[in-house]
């Protein structure tokens, strides 16, 4: 840019309203007011969709448990992939764990997450450890169905699982 060219100045583009027409209801406003049978109807899809996911996570967690047990017998390239298939598995339960009111399957897929995600390629035996400790805590969580952030039992694990971790970190 030469010295004599002037900066160019920001163009304002009003809203068009594009938004507003497009949202529910437009012309009659949008009705906040639910009946105790429409309540109800949503109240049981979500609880639904939770227990699909907590089925369908739990299962997941059996199956990388039982992976995760045969890791050493594996070919590298099989534990690399099952190094990704645990961060992608454990990424889903993270995102999904809080909408259904688990914030703990959250906390402890986050934690197995993160930890994974500084592991490029294999596991040794000590990170082997932790992922298969990590995927107890989940399937755990799930299998009792422990909604919040828990008690001290729950603090207490979430600390161990911090400390070992670190450990792991410190070890390279």
């Amino acid at each position: 840019m030469s010295s004599d060219a002037r900066p160019t100045r920001p163009v304002h583009i009003p809203n068009r309203g594009d938004l507003r027409r497009k949202a529910v209801n437009y012309k009659k406003g949008l009705d906040l007011k639910l009946d105790d049978t429409l309540r109800a109807k949503m109240e049981a899809l979500v609880q639904s969709s939770a227990n699909a996911f907590l089925d369908e996570s739990a299962e997941h967690i059996k199956d990388l448990r039982e992976r995760v047990s045969a890791m050493q017998t594996s070919e590298p390239e099989a534990r690399r992939l099952l190094v990704e298939d645990v961060r992608e598995q454990a990424f889903q339960i993270k995102g999904m764990g809080g909408v259904f009111g688990y914030p703990l399957l959250t906390e402890f897929a986050k934690s197995l997450h993160d930890f994974l995600k500084t592991i490029d390629g294999d596991l040794d035996e000590l990170q082997q450890e932790i992922v298969s400790i990590h995927i107890d805590t989940l399937y755990v969580v799930i299998a009792h169905k422990i909604a919040g952030s828990g008690g001290m039992l729950e603090a207490q694990l979430r600390a161990s699982l911090k400390a070992a971790v670190e450990k792991a970190k410190g070890k390279d």
